[in-house]
């Protein structure tokens, strides 16, 4: 599946999610991982709705998607991959690393697509994974290769797509005996201006030490 941008689309499906790891923030170890995020369904009658993935959603066809990410400090670096059912891999977020050194990096809202747009979910069966990663420090070794498969050959996509998943699971493993991290509904005053307001205003604050992730899965 590739993620097919519109205001009208395809198809899409029953979701559901898993995995979640990361160090909540304790009375000695502030957090500091700190980021805010939300994945937005619009559905037939055009009103935005958070998806909520600790438990298992029905998405209708026609339905559109808006994720949102905002980091809250330039110590937390912020990753998120989809992991296809036709078995494609892509890095959503950030669009290029050195995104991550840029003033404006820390507290600005990205939006996956960008502005008034929305994506949709094409017509092939199987599951969508998304993989949410965020870190105190850039993870060098995942944005290496990363980099190694979005400039690898037809023939070295296979190898170079795996070295990314296993990088990511080999994060996962690391951290797996954190605690679970701090999730919080957003708090944002004033009005809504457009729709990328209305997205920002559902998002969750993730709250964690050194490390989070987390598995978003759309099924269909």
């Amino acid at each position: 599946m590739r993620l097919l941008v519109a205001l009208l689309l395809v198809a899409a499906l029953p979701a559901a999610a898993a995995g979640q790891s990361g160090a909540a923030s304790s009375g000695t170890t502030p957090p500091d991982v700190i980021f805010d995020w939300a994945f937005v369904r619009r559905g037939p009658t055009g009103a935005p709705v958070r998806v909520e993935f600790a438990e298992r959603v029905a998405v209708a066809r026609g339905d559109l998607f808006k994720i949102h990410i905002q980091p809250a400090g330039k110590g937390t670096f912020v990753y998120l991959f989809l992991h296809d059912a036709e078995e494609h891999l892509e890095l959503l977020f950030p669009d290029r690393f050195e995104a991550f050194q840029e003033p404006g990096y820390a507290g600005t809202p990205f939006f996956i697509p960008p502005g008034e747009d929305w994506f949709a979910l094409d017509g092939s069966s199987g599951t969508e994974r998304f993989y949410l990663v965020a870190s105190s420090q850039r993870l060098r070794d995942l944005e290496r290769l990363s980099t190694d498969l979005r400039a690898a050959a037809p023939a070295a996509i296979p190898a170079a797509r795996q070295r990314v998943l296993d990088e990511i699971a080999a994060l996962r493993r690391e951290h797996s005996k954190l605690a679970v991290a701090a999730e919080k509904p957003v708090a944002i005053a004033g009005g809504t201006r457009g729709i990328s307001d209305t997205v920002e205003k559902m998002g969750t604050r993730i709250e964690a030490v050194r490390f989070y992730t987390r598995t978003f899965r759309l099924e269909h």
